[in-house]
């Protein structure tokens, strides 16, 4: 073979030498492509002067769509908080009560109030003390006080309604998956074979790649869809709560106005109540007198154990001022004394030689201690002369049976009690000096008051004789009123003639609540009583019977008789019980006036009937 041969078989050789080493090298460049996509190594670029970079790489998912995937699959807080959202709304609660307290019935606490079974030996004697100043001048202290302040503080406003949160959608842009197949040619046709093997992979990366993203996508749309609806139904409660809450507070702030108005509207009538007591009290004038002479016993500190009851009278023609004051029983007391002892000071109960000092300087006492407080608050010279007549309750041991009798009595001119040093003198002396009288034991005894109320009123009218015209078997329920309080003002004549008692009846216009009064000079049992009649033909409830008993006390009265054709409820007799009152059922009438030779009737019905004939006649004519 000559040289020339030689240089061609070379040249082929070499040549098949390069060939081989460029296909070697075109897979090696494939493989270190795989290695680029799973490293990130700088060799990409070598891949890409080839540009077949995205065929040598199998697809994988985008980071946009992994993060989808990544919140799909795990809590969506957004959709929680809209699916729980409960708003708050104001709740005020009820109001606590603002009632006013009035201040006029704990400065007259002592009116009404339970006097004490123990008396204290010690307290007996500082009863001759007055006050340095008249009690009465206390309500002028009391008026010129500032007003109160509302006990509560401002209703605080009530916080916003929590909104719900807002929320963002799960939004995601479409890629595309579109995979090319660009073949080699030339010399490089022989790679074609990997390229079709990584097209091949690549298409079915990216179709798996498109449905998951697809996925992805549809549950997005759902999630923002409920998460929108969610949102809607938050902003409802939202704005439900919102007006819920402003009603709410509008009434709340409705009902606190009206206790703080209610609250001040009743310190305003008690301010107007003690303004005119303070007035009336300051008048030169008998009701003037009158005034500040209850005030002042009703606000004077006496000792507990003595009662509180007491009626005052003005005979402006003798100019002279009566006062009838319940004392306590001096049988029915405890006598106590204060002892010291090394443990401190400690009550015990007196001896008899004390108990009865005591009760003898007791009456005495107390007529002095209340005869001078009403001759100092005399200011414009009204009075000559003071009468006080004290009574008690007591328990007669023959009898077993709860009596009223006066216990001492006073009679002095208005000069000789302003005369008189009480702190100085011997109580005892200055009573005897003055000729008073009192029951003088630890036994009640009974006397006979030196001067009483007048039994003279103005209000009083003629008798008028109804029973001798009344036929018999007659329905009391239906006569007429009038007649029927005269009627019972002759049953009560003939009830108390034994007594000596008088029996009058009032005018009707003006009668005050009473319908007839009853004198009754008896030692034992005597004194005022007041009688209300009512030709009921109804069930008299309670209302009258506490009617009668602001009678009895506004009329002095020992005691109270309520008349009616009708019958009590159960809350009239409780509301009686344990008081000077006696309530007379039409039942118990008829038996009282067969006792004195009468026979009536009482027919509820019968009188109904005819009241409603009346007043269909009366509407007609």
């Amino acid at each position: 073979m000559t040289f020339i041969g030689w240089i061609v078989i070379a040249g082929i050789v070499c040549w098949a030498l390069v060939l081989a080493a460029g296909w070697i090298f075109a897979l090696i460049l494939s493989m270190l492509g795989k290695a680029v996509d799973f490293t990130e190594l700088g060799l990409s670029s070598i891949s890409d002067l080839l540009g077949r970079r995205y065929l040598a790489r199998i697809h994988k998912a985008p980071e946009s769509l992994t993060d989808l995937e990544a919140m799909l699959s795990g809590e969506d807080i957004e959709r929680t908080k809209l699916k729980n959202y409960e708003p708050s709304i104001y709740s005020p609660g009820p109001l606590e009560n603002a009632t006013y307290q009035e201040e006029l019935p704990k400065l007259f606490a002592r009116a009404g109030s339970i006097a004490s079974s123990d008396i204290n030996i010690d307290d007996v004697r500082t009863l001759a003390r007055l006050s340095p100043i008249p009690a009465y001048e206390l309500l002028r202290v009391v008026n010129e006080e500032q007003a109160p302040k509302f006990p509560y503080p401002p209703l605080p406003t009530p916080r916003p309604v929590t909104k719900p949160i807002e929320w963002s959608p799960w939004l995601y842009e479409a890629s595309s998956y579109e995979v090319i197949k660009p073949l080699y040619s030339g010399v490089l046709t022989p790679l074609n074979y990997f390229v079709e093997k990584s097209f091949k992979k690549a298409v079915e990366q990216a179709s798996w790649l498109k449905y998951r993203e697809s996925e992805a996508i549809e549950k997005a749309n759902k999630r923002n869809k409920e998460v929108e609806q969610l949102h809607q139904d938050a902003l409802k409660k939202y704005a439900q709560a919102q007006q819920e809450q402003e009603k709410a507070w509008a009434e709340i702030q409705v009902k606190d106005k009206q206790r703080v108005d209610s609250y001040f509207a009743a310190y305003s009538q008690e301010k107007q109540k003690l303004e005119t007591l303070v007035s009336l009290a300051k008048s030169s004038s008998s009701e003037g007198l009158i005034a500040r002479a209850e005030q002042t016993l009703k606000l004077e500190s006496y000792p507990s154990f003595v009662p509180s009851d007491f009626a005052l009278r003005f005979d402006e023609a003798s100019k002279i001022l009566i006062l009838e004051h319940e004392f306590p029983d001096v049988g029915s007391v405890n006598w106590v004394k204060l002892v010291s002892l090394k443990s401190g000071l400690t009550i015990k109960p007196a001896n008899q030689k004390e108990a009865k000092e005591s009760a003898n300087l007791l009456y005495p006492t107390l007529c002095l201690r209340l005869a001078c407080e009403l001759a100092r608050l005399d200011l414009d010279n009204f009075v000559e002369a003071i009468v006080v007549n004290g009574w008690s309750t007591y328990v007669e041991k023959s009898t077993g049976q709860v009596k009223r009798a006066y216990c001492s009595s006073l009679f002095a001119t208005k000069t000789q009690l302003l005369s008189l040093n009480l702190v100085a003198a011997d109580p005892l002396a200055a009573f005897s000096a003055l000729k008073g009288v009192a029951a003088r034991s630890l036994e009640l005894t009974p006397i006979a008051p030196i001067l009483r109320l007048n039994t003279e009123d103005k209000r009083f009218v003629d008798a008028k004789d109804v029973l001798a015209n009344m036929a018999q078997g007659e329905n009391l329920a239906a006569m007429g009123w009038e007649d029927f309080e005269h009627l019972c003002r002759e049953l009560f004549d003939k009830a108390f003639a034994g007594s000596g008692a008088e029996v009058k009846v009032t005018q009707a216009s003006r009668d005050q609540g009473v319908d007839a009064v009853i004198f009754d000079p008896d030692v034992l049992r005597g004194g005022k009583i007041v009688v209300q009649a009512k030709r009921y033909t109804n069930t008299v409830d309670v209302s009258a019977v506490r009617d009668l008993y602001g009678a009895i006390i506004n009329e002095g009265a020992t005691k109270g008789i309520l008349v009616t054709t009708s019958h009590y409820g159960p809350d009239a007799y409780a509301f009686a019980k344990d008081k000077p009152i006696t309530l007379l059922s039409g039942e118990e009438l008829l038996g009282l006036l067969q006792k004195y030779g009468y026979s009536f009737k009482i027919d509820l019905a019968e009188a109904k009937r005819l009241n409603a004939e009346m007043s269909t006649l009366q509407r007609r004519n």
